[in-house]
């Protein structure tokens, strides 16, 4: 990844932190008791889940003095306890237990945070304003992630998501013949791509014919299903473009089974359904991902365009970039694009 140049320097225009929702874990990664770090919009924040399940995600230093709840927090109960002088903090973020007596009035900033397919997302609002609106459900909760990959970027999300729309990369980077099956649909803060394909899977497995509708939930957050009808199988697939700091991105694959859907209910069909599903997530990660590192040769030294000089079949492109604006603050974008 590149890392001599930050935002403002050099020849890269910068884009602000955008509104929305933004993945910063998957569900097994913060079992009950476990205390997880991650950066974020520049900030360092802590997940955690208590002993009763309840997931929280919180700022990661402690209000009393500063102290950082990630590195050596833990949580006992259903309390999140400082390593500093042991303040305990409730699901709600107030100081209930203190050592030397009553707890001060101290309040651990918290963050909304939703769990939907296994995936954890985080809300960022302007002027932390509360969630506008919710992810799309698709796929929903009867698929479970398979399998999953993801990489650091020199980027941003809105030029991540852009490439869903991007069809003429599609054959020079990827050489894939992408062809838009029908015009962008935006529904406010939700943009349906429909689309078609033939791609083949990196183990051979399959060659998929797509024709697959992808919803952008803001900038940080794709998902969509895909049919292997030679196996009679579906997944989901999910894409998160999460900010963690200036012009740096968590760009994360999952790859999600249903093997539920399948036909046959005997106990050795859903075995080698299970088997058949997980062989077929792992395949369809790593074709992703082999495409992805294309693209991240692109992203992480391309600079952005605000007025970019787009062909009449790009018009896909503009389309996005005027849905995009709405998750900014205004008069914060380089410059308006027609």
């Amino acid at each position: 990844m590149r890392t001599d140049l930050a935002v403002g320097e050099g020849d890269r225009v910068p884009l602000p932190y955008p509104s929305g929702w933004f993945c910063l874990a998957l569900s097994r990664e913060v079992p009950a008791g476990a205390v997880v770090n991650r950066r974020f919009m520049g900030r360092d924040l802590v997940l955690y889940r208590t002993r009763g399940g309840v997931l929280r995600v919180v700022d990661a230093h402690c209000p009393h003095l500063g102290a950082h709840l990630g590195a050596g927090g833990v949580v006992e109960g259903e309390h999140l306890v400082c390593p500093f002088h042991r303040f305990a903090f409730d699901v709600e973020g107030s100081c209930a237990k203190a050592p030397g007596g009553a707890p001060p009035r101290a309040t651990l900033a918290q963050y909304t945070v939703r769990e939907r397919g296994e995936i954890i997302y985080v809300w960022h609002g302007h002027d932390a304003a509360p969630p506008a609106w919710e992810p799309s459900e698709l796929p929903d909760d009867r698929f479970a992630p398979a399998a999953s990959w993801s990489t650091l970027l020199a980027s941003h999300p809105q030029e991540v998501m852009e490439s869903f729309v991007d069809y003429q990369h599609q054959p020079i980077v990827h050489n894939v013949a992408l062809r838009e099956v029908a015009p962008l649909v935006d529904e406010g803060p939700l943009l349906r791509i429909s689309f078609g394909a033939d791609i083949r899977l990196s183990v051979r497995l399959a060659t998929i014919k797509v024709e697959q509708g992808v919803v952008l939930s803001g900038p940080g957050l794709a998902s969509g299903e895909v049919t292997l009808h030679q196996v009679g199988m579906t997944l989901g697939v999910v894409l998160t473009a999460t900010p963690v700091g200036p012009w740096q991105t968590r760009l994360r694959v999952v790859v999600m089974t249903d093997a539920a859907s399948r036909a046959e209910p005997s106990r050795l069909r859903k075995a080698a359904s299970m088997s058949l599903s997980t062989v077929a997530g792992q395949a369809l990660v790593q074709t992703i991902a082999h495409q992805m590192r294309q693209d991240a040769r692109i992203w992480n030294w391309k600079r952005y365009e605000p007025d970019p000089r787009l062909t009449p079949e790009e018009s896909a492109i503009g389309h996005y970039r005027r849905w995009v604006r709405q998750f900014y603050p205004p008069d914060t974008l380089p410059s308006e694009t027609s």
